[in-house]
Formats: structure tokens, C-alpha cells, sequence
């Protein structure tokens, strides 16, 4: 049953300046009932790299945060964007083993015949 599993997990917003390799903003939040978060964010982080990490639950098969190092935000407002709202990509979490299901899968896709 994973309905509840990311409920309470702790997630992360950290900015490092670009030029001098500094954390300019730390801002930590926790999931709700549905596994979403919010946090407000003060100042312009134009010359940060702003991402969300997220920390393993404590509870369930899925305690292993996967890496989201691609994942920028961009947290200015000298962007031309009409909303001051962000959406970063969805944090996930993986298991220690690897389910069974796995190889099929892959072969439905046709994943195991790429090149890359």
C-alpha cells in the first residue's frame, strides 16, 4: 500500500552561488497528504543554482531518494516569466532490489536494444 508513504518527507530547496560556490539559501518544507509541497522562496536567486532534494522516508519498500542533479530552478524574477510560481520535476525513490517485473518491462519498451 503506497498511498501514504510520501506523506511527511522532507524535502530541501538549496541555492549555491554560481560564482564563488556559496549556499546564498536554504529553505526546508515536508510533504502533504498527496506528496506535494510548497516553499515560499524570499529574494532573487538569479546568480544561484537553485535545486530540491529530497530525503529518503523513513517508512516503505521506496527509502532510496534517486538523484535529481538536473533538475535547476530558476528562482528570479529577471526571467520574463508572468508567474512568480515554479514547478521542479517529480522527486522519486527507489528500492534496494530490484522487482522481478523489471526485465520485462524493459524488453516491452524496447530499452534493451538501444545504443546509448
Amino acid at each position: 500500500m503506497l498511498e501514504n508513504v510520501f506523506v511527511g518527507v522532507n524535502v530541501t530547496l538549496e541555492c549555491i552561488n554560481e560564482q564563488n560556490n556559496t549556499m546564498t539559501y536554504k529553505k526546508d518544507s515536508t510533504t502533504d497528504a498527496n506528496g506535494l509541497y510548497r516553499i515560499p522562496v524570499r529574494g532573487d536567486h538569479q546568480d544561484d543554482i537553485c535545486v530540491v532534494v529530497a530525503k529518503s522516508p523513513n517508512e516503505g519498500e521506496c527509502q532510496e531518494a534517486m538523484p535529481n542533479k538536473s533538475d535547476r530552478i530558476i528562482l528570479t524574477n529577471n526571467m520574463g516569466a508572468a508567474s512568480r510560481e515554479r514547478f521542479v520535476n517529480p522527486l522519486g525513490f527507489m528500492t534496494e532490489t530490484i522487482d522481478s517485473q523489471c526485465n520485462i518491462v524493459v524488453q516491452e519498451l524496447g530499452l534493451d536494444n538501444r545504443d546509448d
